[in-house]
């Protein structure tokens, strides 16, 4: 098949109105957030500053959200420089409605009018079918100010930036595999002044050893090449659920975040005593497959031994109660 080039894709009669129809709600959110920004670069680092919130640096505006911006330029704030798109799109993903808050998500579009937003925004709490899992849910997932938390794949910290603003007197604990984004995550929680994040550069796995990170640029990265293989390998340290919990010193844990591209299933193999003892709620990334099982099903058998009763979305997305 011959691959048009986008400036000849845009020639197509209604194919700026499908990208536009397709990516209503992220138009409608950015153009609610843009005229809060401020947008700057440290050397090739760019970064954005939210009035009254945080300063995000973050990735560069990588080819395939080039493509995005170009198609959507008429309909976005004229504001947003090209370079920063990626990262606004971040924000609003990451920070606006990061993965910890399944009780959040943007209100009045279907799922087919919400490209640009993760898998998860269109598979949160609201979605769910059943009124009384929804208010029992929402109820359980909006975080307590004196919350202990664990994120798992904590990605640039734009999640545990925002959850510590809700934990005002709580500590949110972050996990995170791949260098580049940790050394961004890092940054985030010095430049903001961030007390209650306490960061570690390791990947999640079922023991404590050395292996090799499939790796691509930003996000994509696993431990598990079944799920992702990287154009290029990173040696990092892993560490196991419970020995995460052992090295901070938890003696309590009202969350557990699971984002791991894949590795779902190895961070729960090594959690016995997160699970037994110490009894968080738990949000976990199920939509991948590993040896053609999705991972949400995987894990719904290894947590309902425990006591769990495990929510799975139409899309993968696992939330599970003690």
């Amino acid at each position: 098949m011959i691959k048009l080039p986008l400036r000849l894709k845009e020639l197509v009669p209604g194919y700026r109105a499908k990208w536009r129809a397709r990516y209503a709600c992220f138009l409608d959110e950015i153009g609610k957030l843009a005229p809060r920004l401020t947008y700057g670069q440290d050397g090739d680092i760019p970064w954005i500053e939210i009035k009254d919130g945080p300063r995000l640096y973050g990735f560069r505006t990588e080819p395939a959200n080039r493509d995005v911006h170009f198609l959507l330029r008429d309909d976005l704030p004229g504001e947003i420089p090209t370079s920063h798109f990626r990262l606004v799109k971040d924000c609003l993903n990451r920070y606006l409605y990061p993965h910890m808050r399944p009780d959040l998500k943007p209100q009045g579009f279907a799922a087919e009018a919400m490209f640009g937003f993760h898998g998860q925004h269109k598979d949160a709490i609201a979605d769910l079918d059943d009124a009384q899992i929804r208010d029992e849910l929402t109820a359980a997932f909006v975080p307590g100010p004196e919350d202990v938390i664990l994120d798992c794949g904590a990605f640039l910290g734009f999640g545990d930036l925002r959850l510590s603003e809700d934990i005002a007197q709580g500590h949110v604990y972050a996990v995170e595999a791949d260098k580049d984004c940790f050394a961004l995550l890092q940054r985030n929680l010095v430049e903001n002044d961030v007390a209650n994040v306490t960061a570690i550069h390791r990947a999640i796995w079922n023991e404590e050893t050395e292996l090799e990170l499939e790796s691509d640029f930003a996000q994509a990265n696993s431990l598990v090449s079944e799920v992702h293989k990287g154009n290029y390998t990173q040696k990092v340290r892993t560490i196991s659920v419970d020995g995460a919990i052992a090295h901070f010193g938890l003696q309590k844990l009202d969350m557990l975040s699971l984002t791991l591209n894949g590795a779902e299933v190895e961070a729960l193999e090594a959690a016995e005593h997160t699970l037994g003892d110490l009894r968080p709620r738990i949000r976990l990334a199920g939509w991948y497959s590993r040896q053609d099982r999705k991972i949400w099903s995987i894990t719904k058998e290894m947590l309902e031994p425990y006591g769990y009763r495990v929510f799975v979305g139409n899309r993968g997305n696992v939330m599970a109660l003690p």
